[in-house]
């Protein structure tokens, strides 16, 4: 018997319960789990976040997404997040995923966004053109390692407690804003990540203060930090002191506490942060203009002026359509550099750089060593990118 479906649309205000009780089904949570482990994502008072597939009146699958601005530095990049992809174990195999993601990729084009985002499996969602993108370092830090760098009381504990919501949280949210390459948060936004269930929050309270996030148990996982360095290595050392004598700390690669972590660390490593999808190529590069900008005048100031621009093009075969026609999208962007600064704009010219899209996220924002020989040939791209993103697993999405 064919089902009789309604969707993929977005969930109706009451409909978010039954939507959240088929997720939390899906990923193993208990009743209301997501909401309370990730309440910044599955918040009731924005159903219009929720994408959903009804067959024969019940839900039977669902993907989320979240607005989000990327910054790094002065560059502000929206992007799409895609979250709580949800199928009914029953109804699978029939495509709804892949309705799904269509329904937000065309809602997202419509839009003008320039980049989505998830957590996933890289070859699952790879056909629609996400790609491994950023770095993120990993810290493990034990009691032992700790006193080997600092001694037996090199923090000041004294000074560590806990955080209070209603006191603390615009403290926490100044210091955070302070980070260079982050995503931005609102006053509310910073409430509901802060009350994830299980995180536990912890404030450095002197003049030059820190905050430190943890959760877990043996190792405990750092989840996001702040402030200054004496701040840190207190509250570090704190957890170490009190709650675990293993822990691992997450960053991107370009903290300035780099340092610190490389110091007091027992050993450390470097992964694929997330999943990106260039879906317009002039907008993306055009967002990350202050960035470029930056990297090459520091280029000049070091290495002496230069001139000159290069043509991009992204040629997309993913396959998206629904009928037997690959889809085919082409973008063009010329960047132009000089010792003034850098400008982007939409082009028809013949490309300099030629690549698919998922190589154009490797290229953008992947390793230092992807595309060496493109890189070798033309100095701007070897200065200027991989350009970055970070997303602190605090809001995991």
């Amino acid at each position: 018997m064919t089902a009789s479906l309604d969707g993929p649309r977005l969930a109706r205000p009451d409909e978010f319960r039954e939507t959240m009780a088929l997720t939390n089904r899906c990923f193993g949570f208990e009743p209301g789990g997501l909401e309370e482990r990730m309440p910044h994502c599955f918040d009731a008072a924005h159903p219009e976040r929720h994408a959903i597939i009804e067959a024969n009146g019940n839900i039977v699958s669902h993907v989320a997404c979240v607005p989000v601005e990327l910054r790094a530095g002065d560059a502000r990049v929206e992007c799409g997040g895609i979250a709580g992809v949800a199928t009914d174990p029953n109804h699978r195999g029939n495509g709804y995923m892949h309705r799904l993601l269509e329904f937000w990729l065309d809602r997202l084009d419509d839009r003008g966004v320039p980049v989505a985002e998830l957590e996933g499996d890289r070859v699952r969602y790879g056909r629609y053109g996400w790609e491994n993108a950023g770095r993120e370092d990993q810290y493990r830090v034990t009691e032992r390692s700790f006193v080997a760098a600092f001694g037996e009381r090199y923090a000041d504990f004294e000074a560590v407690r806990r955080f209070r919501p209603r006191t603390d949280l615009a403290l926490v949210q100044r210091i955070h804003e302070s980070e260079r390459y982050r995503v931005n948060r609102d006053r509310r936004r910073f409430a509901r990540l802060l009350e994830q269930t299980g995180l536990e929050t912890l404030i450095y309270d002197t003049a030059r203060p820190a905050y430190l996030c943890y959760r877990g148990d043996n190792p405990v996982s750092v989840l996001e930090f702040g402030g200054s360095r004496d701040g840190i290595t207190a509250l570090l050392g704190q957890v170490l002191d009190a709650m675990a004598d293993d822990i691992v700390v997450y960053t991107h690669s370009r903290h300035p506490l780099t340092g610190l972590f490389r110091t007091v660390a027992t050993d450390w490593s470097q992964h694929p942060h997330r999943k990106l999808n260039v879906l317009d190529l002039p907008a993306t590069l055009a967002a990350y203009r202050p960035l470029l900008e930056e990297r090459w005048l520091n280029t000049v100031d070091a290495f002496g002026s230069t001139a000159g621009d290069l043509t991009f093009e992204m040629v997309d075969s993913t396959g998206r359509s629904g009928d037997t026609t690959v889809a085919t999208d082409q973008q063009s962007t010329t960047i132009m550099y000089d010792a003034s600064g850098v400008s982007v704009k939409r082009t028809d010219r013949n490309q300099d750089v030629s690549l698919g899209r998922r190589e154009m996220v490797d290229l953008l924002f992947g390793s230092q060593d992807a595309f060496r020989s493109i890189k070798r040939s033309e100095p701007f791209l070897d200065a200027v990118f991989p350009v970055e993103f970070y997303f602190w697993q605090t809001e995991t999405i």
